[in-house]
């Protein structure tokens, strides 16, 4: 559970860092969507996500390793 926890703030920094910044600005709408289950390394879901938000797809992201590792979940923040 430690190693996770962890491992999610990695990724879960640059959320933090975009919700210091919708705070200032007028209320801005961020949610959180479903979980995407990956396979992999936690380096393919940061890949993944780093990918989609340079698409514009989403605004922010956090991985979380499963246990066990080699799988691993991504929560996408979407803004309207």
């Amino acid at each position: 559970m430690r190693k996770n926890l962890k491992k999610a703030a990695i990724v879960g920094a640059g959320v933090l860092a975009f919700s210091g910044i919708a705070t200032g600005m007028a209320q801005a709408s961020v949610w959180q969507g479903a979980d995407i289950p990956g396979k992999g390394s936690l380096q393919e879901c940061t890949n993944w996500g780093n990918a989609l938000q340079a698409h514009g797809t989403i605004v922010g992201f956090a991985c979380m390793e499963n246990e066990g590792g080699n799988s691993w979940e991504l929560t996408p923040y979407y803004s309207n």
